[in-house]
């Protein structure tokens, strides 16, 4: 079906996903993992209280954490969906002329994914992902593949990535976990370098 909406926008108060700064902090919302556990889900290998949890976070809007965000200073943002982390990212950071350092460790995933990421379990739009924006990617130590096709993994209604100045960050953070608690910082901008994207283990 299609659809169209039409609405009012404030040039000064409108957010897009190519002004991040240097020495912003990138903030994400919402764990990745979902196109993965869904194409576990289809055989079957899924428990009833995973498939309660991912129901429970593809239906939770993203109102909630924008409310808290637009109380805040915040230079860019755009949500993680269809192209996953790294791909959003990698847009984010060609878009506002950066490099965008993600800290491996630091993103927020499911368990269960990282586990069915590891048996195969890969949906297709995550491998053109990696076609879109592998390119633009360094990986820094060792990262291992089922995690980084995870950061590659399409989200059905993923949260937000923000480019948050640093003096901001903790206290947008704070406000944040009030209404999206598995909200992370997961790295930070720097001035453009040889890729757009350094992903560090």
């Amino acid at each position: 079906y299609g659809l169209a909406v039409t609405v009012f926008v404030r040039p000064d108060k409108m957010l897009t996903n190519s002004a991040a700064r240097p020495g912003d902090v990138l903030v994400l919302t919402k764990p990745l993992g979902i196109g993965v556990l869904t194409s576990a889900g289809k055989a079957d290998l899924l428990t009833e209280d995973t498939v309660a949890l991912m129901n429970r976070l593809m239906t939770t809007l993203n109102k909630g954490a924008r409310d808290v965000m637009v109380r805040h200073q915040v230079h860019a943002c755009t949500d993680v969906t269809g192209f996953g982390l790294l791909g959003h990212g990698f847009e984010m950071a060609q878009g506002s002329g950066v490099t965008v350092h993600l800290k491996a460790q630091a993103v927020p995933y499911h368990e269960e994914a990282y586990e069915m990421a590891d048996m195969g379990f890969i949906p297709a739009g995550a491998y053109r992902n990696r076609d879109f924006a592998e390119a633009g990617v360094r990986v820094v130590g060792a990262v291992a593949r089922a995690l980084q096709d995870i950061f590659y993994d399409p989200q059905t209604s993923g949260g937000l990535l923000c480019a948050v100045p640093a003096a901001e960050a903790e206290a947008c953070l704070a406000e944040l976990r009030a209404v999206a608690p598995s909200t992370q910082i997961i790295g930070y901008v720097t001035e453009k370098l040889d890729s757009a994207i350094y992903l560090e283990a």
